[in-house]
């Protein structure tokens, strides 16, 4: 732990008391080098360029609907002691890691760098979560984001008190063509030489206030150029079944499918999950099911481009007379 150059203590825990309503001790610890980020506890004091971010928690990783046990060390929720606003410090983690998409086995590497650079194409786009990179003392490139009040995509859908059926014809048409919009959003970084990298149920989140789709999350990269649009197939499967669709859950809805479900209809990046979902719930649009057909194991015609699903979408909704414009 280094001491920058601080506003006085009193300040520190007067702001403190204002704005968490947090009681610090006589001697706050204050880090100007967050390197050793799992030091770096509830009510300490984050220092970058000279604005001083009071640490309320570790925020943790939320898949499939649970709060995973393990927090996220390396990310901290926190407030600006100058403005009272709550921000999610992403503090420099090294990682790299490999992930199987069908037969390939795809390097993942975790980069502050390339976070940056997305930040900056997309500051404005209310499609993207908002935030700036700020150097600590050490170099360690931090990334302060603006913190959002909202439900990701899965725990919304699983929110959703209605049988499938009722929801594909009444909820899905709209929830769609917001996933065109999100679609033609990453679009957007790609033709910028970009990539989200990290695309997941959990990284796209729906803003309580506005209704607003936002992707969060950019720091991981990939050597396999089409990982941004394999992982899509997975948000279009969650969006379609209403969560997830395993084989054994295919057979509990269904269970005349036996022996009728096979290795060709699951999902190439999870092949416990059916793909052709269409078997599953026969009311689905063809189209959209030939789709869903593409990420499946089976699939003979692949997606290369984001704009490909954006644009089979409209051709999708034209086909089933759903109003969405041409946003």
């Amino acid at each position: 732990m280094t001491k920058a150059s601080l506003p006085t203590t009193d300040w520190l825990r007067s702001q403190a008391m204002r704005y968490a309503n947090r009681a610090l001790p006589a001697r706050p610890v204050v880090w100007d080098d967050t390197t050793q980020f799992m030091s770096i506890d509830r009510d300490h004091i984050i220092r970058l360029q000279e604005v001083s971010f009071l640490v309320q928690c570790n925020e943790r990783e939320r898949r499939f609907g649970m709060v995973d046990d393990q927090p996220k060390f390396w990310v901290k929720r926190a407030i600006d002691l100058d403005t009272g606003m709550m921000h999610i410090l992403k503090l420099v983690f090294q990682e790299e890691f490999r992930v199987e998409v069908g037969t390939l086995q795809v390097k993942c590497v975790r980069s502050a760098e390339k976070e940056g650079r997305v930040l900056e194409l997309v500051r404005g786009d209310a499609r993207f979560m908002q935030g700036r990179t700020a150097p600590d003392s050490r170099g360690n490139l931090v990334r302060i984001l603006d913190y959002i009040t909202g439900v990701d995509l899965l725990n919304y859908l699983q929110s959703v008190r209605l049988s499938h059926e009722e929801y594909v014809f009444t909820l899905l048409p709209g929830i769609l063509s917001r996933i065109r919009e999100c679609c033609r959003a990453l679009q957007r970084l790609h033709e910028a030489g970009l990539c989200h990298g990290d695309i997941r149920n959990d990284h796209l989140l729906i803003e309580r206030d506005t209704g607003d789709y936002k992707w969060i999350d950019f720091d991981l990269s990939q050597e396999f150029p089409d990982f941004d649009i394999w992982s899509l197939g997975n948000i279009l499967h969650c969006v379609v079944a209403k969560g997830f669709v395993a084989f054994s859950e295919a057979l509990r809805i269904r269970p005349e499918l036996s022996g009728k479900l096979h290795a060709d209809d699951a999902s190439v990046f999870f092949p416990h999950r059916v793909m052709n979902l269409r078997k599953v719930y026969p009311y689905l649009p063809a189209k959209l099911n030939e789709m869903l057909l593409r990420f499946s194991a089976g699939g003979q015609a692949c997606y290369d481009q984001a704009s490909q699903i954006v644009d089979d979408l409209s051709d999708c909704a034209a086909s089933m007379g759903w109003q969405w414009g041409t946003l």
